[in-house]
């Protein structure tokens, strides 16, 4: 007996090394070369609404012989690659089974009792509650001392002998509230802005971690309870299905539908394979969302819209403006200004009298000043002014059409020999064009 449960300490090692994200489930013997199976197995996970609260999951299961003869009921161990969060029953843990962990270098972070429930098969699909039997199992979730924090935690479950056990006309029930089976998909900052956060929930059967810990698997091989080729299932349950939104399922052969027992549930169902002894996991991408649907993609994309409309809106009415202002135009008079730089103006700078300061006075600071390094005080003010004139079309009222729009170009270049006026040199360039820019 002793060796026998050297191998849950073992196969414990192993899954508190195994990652939690995938959930693995086996059945251990109390004693080597057991002479039955394990059948029908059911696995259901419920998804709730409440991202912090733990994962009910449901192991209903019960014993068929390997030779026709009814097995004898015998304790069985349970081991689970996550933690247990709370108690299902009054009462503390075996002391015996705590005392086993420790002492094979583990370290115990929870432990309690959890209510053990058997079903008659005849009432199996229905909505009738099972019957509480006067026994408990014992449990205790630890984690490896030697091991990293990202190891995880397992968990080891010590199920009593109950005269259920090998009778074909009953299932036995166990109800885990387990932590850590929710995680967040991986996604950008873009999918987590339009969508939210989604999750994964992943509920499995067999796989016992790494390959690295198999030696230790084969080492006490002899004590796996294996599966019967009976009907047995995977089962992830979403009760709040009016508010889901289930983006992927794996693998692609996995079942989604409603619930025939529960309104507004959602399942997603896998069946086990009994003759492939390879680990098998079901996994569902989803999310849960409030109000009448999904709201958030909504609003994204619908300011999205209303901002891409604007946008247009404002592109077009800028458009409009530019082509009212080049070819309309309000008022009777010619609609042009005079322009500063006119002959008359220029006309008062005197050549030879007129000083540098009589011509900031006259047409301001200018927009260039030129000088050569060899013609010692020599230098040159130049000055630059646009005149646009509207030709008049077909006028209603104050408003008049434009033809199109005359447009002259001054320059002008005042020489300065010191601070006396040497020289002032007028250029006109006019051109014609469809607006005034």
């Amino acid at each position: 007996m002793c060796r026998a449960w050297g191998g849950f300490a073992l196969a414990a090692a192993l899954l508190a090394s195994a990652p939690t994200d995938v959930t693995a489930q086996v059945f251990v013997a109390a004693s080597p070369r057991p002479d039955f199976t394990i059948g029908p197995v059911f696995v259901g996970a419920t998804a709730p609404a409440d991202l912090a609260a733990p994962v009910n999951v449901s192991v209903t299961w019960n014993l068929v012989p390997l030779r026709g003869e009814r097995p004898s009921p015998q304790r069985l161990a349970l081991l689970w690659p996550a933690e247990i969060a709370a108690a299902t029953a009054p009462g503390g843990a075996d002391p015996a089974l705590v005392n086993y962990v420790e002492s094979r270098g583990f370290t115990s972070t929870g432990s309690g009792r959890l209510a053990l429930r058997a079903r008659n098969q005849s009432q199996l699909g229905l909505l009738t509650p099972a019957d509480e039997l006067p026994v408990t199992a014992s449990y205790v979730s630890f984690v490896r001392r030697d091991a990293p924090p990202q190891a995880g935690t397992g968990s080891l479950v010590w199920i009593p002998a109950t005269p259920q056990m090998g009778d074909p006309r009953w299932v036995l029930n166990l109800t885990l509230p387990v932590r850590g089976l929710i995680t967040p998909k991986p996604a950008t900052w873009l999918e987590d802005v339009f969508w939210g956060r989604r999750n994964v929930l992943s509920v499995s059967w067999g796989d016992l971690g790494s390959v690295a810990f198999y030696p230790l698997y084969h080492e006490h091989r002899e004590s796996i309870v294996h599966l019967a080729r009976e009907y047995s299932r995977l089962l992830v349950s979403f009760p709040d299905a009016d508010h889901l939104r289930i983006e992927g399922i794996e693998p692609a052969g996995a079942t989604r539908r409603g619930s025939r027992l529960r309104a507004a549930t959602e399942t997603v169902t896998l069946p086990l394979s009994t003759v492939d002894p390879a680990p098998q996991v079901l996994k569902v991408s989803y999310a849960y969302y409030r109000g009448v649907f999904a709201w958030r993609p909504v609003l994204i994309s619908l300011g999205l819209l209303i901002l891409g409309n604007l946008t247009g809106l404002w592109m077009v009415s800028g458009e409009v403006r530019r082509l009212a202002r080049s070819r309309l135009r309000l008022g009777r008079g010619h609609g042009g200004r005079e322009p500063t730089l006119t002959s008359e103006r220029l006309a008062e700078i005197k050549p030879g009298q007129s000083t540098y300061d009589d011509v900031v006075r006259l047409c301001g600071m200018p927009d260039e000043q030129h000088r050569r390094a060899s013609a010692g005080e020599r230098y040159t003010l130049v000055y630059r002014a646009t005149h646009r004139r509207p030709e008049r079309g077909l006028s209603v009222g104050w408003l008049t059409a434009v033809r199109h729009w005359d447009i002259e170009r001054y320059e002008v270049e005042i020489e300065l020999d010191g601070e006396r006026v040497e020289d002032v040199v007028f250029h006109v360039r006019r051109s014609r064009a469809n607006a005034p820019d």
